[in-house]
């Protein structure tokens, strides 16, 4: 008897626990349409030849399409933000501010919009690991895109990203997030910034920051 109801338990399971794409598919689903994201994050810049690790907290602020805030306050205060046609990176304890335009690392942080039509500019590889399940994006050849591949980190349990990995260079990089807010009311003030008195400012003309 108490092997027929074990047998029937895990059977249940099997037909509860989702395939990878229909878990991919619900959080699509659930972040395509959002118009605007909250969380705090752990953000990791590990170097593939040296073996270390830098690492930065703090919260991020998404609005659709293409606006974004990062408030870094480890190990240091920073400041990145961007209203879609401006980039500001502040530095506070150098009392200097650099103006940008979006490129490569800005996009970085708009990855929820792309989530909208991804199948139009990405191929999507899904691949079970032992933390989250990963969603690879590749960009379609002729797709003219900044980043041309990352991997989105999806936690299976909830439906619910996780983060983000891109490579850049020698180095690889691990955004995590968690405590979402969705839909929440994002004045656009959070994407503007004016220096400082005494600031230096640094105009950079190409596109993005190194």
């Amino acid at each position: 008897m108490h092997r027929l109801i074990l047998a029937a338990l895990v059977g249940v399971g099997f037909l509860v626990a989702a395939s990878p794409r229909k878990t991919f598919n619900a959080v699509i689903t659930r972040y395509a349409g959002i118009s605007s994201l909250t969380a705090s994050f752990e953000e990791r810049i590990c170097s593939k030849k040296d073996g270390t690790c830098q690492i930065l907290k703090g919260t991020f602020t998404y609005a659709s399409p293409n606006k974004f805030r990062v408030d870094v306050t480890v190990p240091m205060e920073q400041l990145v933000l961007s209203d879609g046609v401006v980039t500001w990176i502040y530095l506070p304890t150098a009392n200097q501010a650099i103006k940008t335009k979006p490129g490569p690392e800005q996009e970085m942080f708009l990855f929820v919009e792309r989530l909208q039509n991804y199948s139009e500019q990405y191929t999507v590889q899904l691949k079970p690991a032992k933390e989250f399940l990963e969603a690879h994006f590749t960009v379609k050849p002729g797709k003219k895109v900044f980043v041309k591949s990352f991997v989105m980190l999806i936690d299976a349990s909830r439906n619910e990203l996780a983060g983000i990995k891109v490579e850049q260079g020698d180095n690889e990089v691990i955004f995590l997030l968690e405590d979402f807010q969705y839909n929440a009311e994002v004045a656009e003030s959070q994407f503007t910034f004016s220096p400082p008195e005494g600031t230096t400012v640094i105009e950079d003309t190409g596109t993005g920051y190194q």
